[in-house]
């Protein structure tokens, strides 16, 4: 198949970023001819190559990178569009550059809603099969719960789910054509190290609703119990968040780091803590399991899916008091935690291979595909 993945930002770093890089590459793997689709951004991004950062108005820029082809296309207003695009849920897609970034695909697959109106309207028009992996976060702004959304979700050719709790959201609400295909860690090689007695890593954009926030709190708590524990964190500062990441030496901010850093860093951890109230999958509790390292997840339902309680992990409220708890339990029994993080790494092995994942994302394309045909009068 002749497959476009568009998502607006491509860059190596962040979870759906990088699901669309890799899920590019592993469908190359199958055979197929796919070509990544993305925004020129108007300030450099990791892994986004600086011809396509966009000084001035322009066209399209291309890249090879291995059997995948990338596609950077400039929005409407130029830098000004880009740099609005980059923090906003708005759409100033250039028609024209959608429609020449996706001639001859058979499927065009969106990640996380972004340009989606643009692309269904470009993928109609040349009879392509059209198709969604939405990442709704409910309870959030913009979450895409709105009534504009669910009417896309029921004319696609196939929504994507990575949870079966997701995927009920979506059938609750009248959407038929719903398959489940999970993702799978995107993580460099880890060194084989021992754990660190008490180091609690975390992995993910310094969000208030991704617990970033809670787990400042839960550390003073901790300390009193654990003066040997160590806090590090990794991950983008949002640019709403102003908290200052002086104090205490314990706490380590580091920031982006590169794939091997991040290996190093879970291999070095006792735990992976990122207790979200808002997650579609949680791509960093994987990533922890290929370290086998055991996690403390948000208690939601999808993670109450992916995380299994006692298991291969731990559930926390976005709460202090609830994360520190969480924290001190898997520090008190290292035999526990070792087991937890084993039995990650073989629910990774069973369930969450990014093989696995291709597979079913080829069958749901090929679902896809033939629905768009005969909606069609394909012949």
């Amino acid at each position: 198949m002749k497959i476009a993945i568009a998502k607006k930002l491509v860059s190596s770093v962040g979870g759906s970023e990088l699901q669309a890089r890799v899920l590019a590459h592993a469908l190359a793997a199958r055979g197929h001819d796919v070509v990544v689709v993305g925004m020129r951004p108007a300030w450099p991004r990791p892994g986004i190559p600086s011809s396509a950062v966009l000084r001035r108005d322009g066209g399209i820029v291309r890249q090879e990178d291995g059997a995948v082809a990338f596609a950077y296309l400039p929005p409407r207003a130029g830098r000004l569009g880009s740099a609005i695009e980059g923090v906003l849920p708005t759409d100033l897609a250039q028609s024209a550059g959608i429609a020449e970034a996706i001639a001859g695909r058979d499927v065009v697959h969106v990640l996380a809603r972004e340009w989606a109106r643009s692309y269904e309207t470009a993928a109609r028009r040349i009879g392509a099969a059209f198709v969604e992996t939405p990442l709704v976060h409910p309870g959030q702004p913009f979450s895409g719960g709105g009534r504009a959304d669910l009417a896309r979700y029921r004319r696609d050719d196939a929504v994507i789910a990575l949870t079966e709790w997701e995927a009920g959201w979506y059938r609750d609400r009248g959407v038929e054509r719903v398959h489940v295909t999970g993702v799978g860690p995107v993580i460099g090689e880890v060194p084989r190290v021992e754990p660190d007695p008490a180091t609690i890593l975390f992995v993910g954009r310094k969000e208030r609703y991704k617990g970033y926030h809670a787990l400042r709190a839960a550390a003073p708590l901790v300390w009193r119990a654990r003066p040997d524990a160590r806090f590090v964190v990794i991950g983008q500062r949002s640019w709403r968040d102003r908290w200052s990441a002086k104090g205490d030496p314990r706490w380590i901010e580091l920031g982006v780091v590169d794939e091997d850093a991040k290996a190093e860093a879970y291999a070095r951890a006792t735990v992976l803590a990122m207790p979200s109230e808002h997650e579609t999958f949680g791509h960093t509790y994987l990533e922890a399991w290929s370290a086998g390292r055991p996690v403390i997840a948000g208690d939601i339902p999808p993670l109450r899916e992916v995380v299994r309680e006692g298991v291969d992990g731990l559930h926390a409220r976005n709460d202090p008091r609830a994360i520190a708890e969480a924290i001190l339990r898997i520090l008190r029994d290292p035999g526990a935690a070792r087991r937890m993080g084993e039995a990650g790494r073989e629910s990774l092995r069973a369930r969450w291979t990014w093989e696995g994942i291709a597979e079913r994302t080829e069958k749901v394309y090929e679902a896809a595909l033939a629905r768009s045909r005969a909606a069609i009068g394909y012949r």
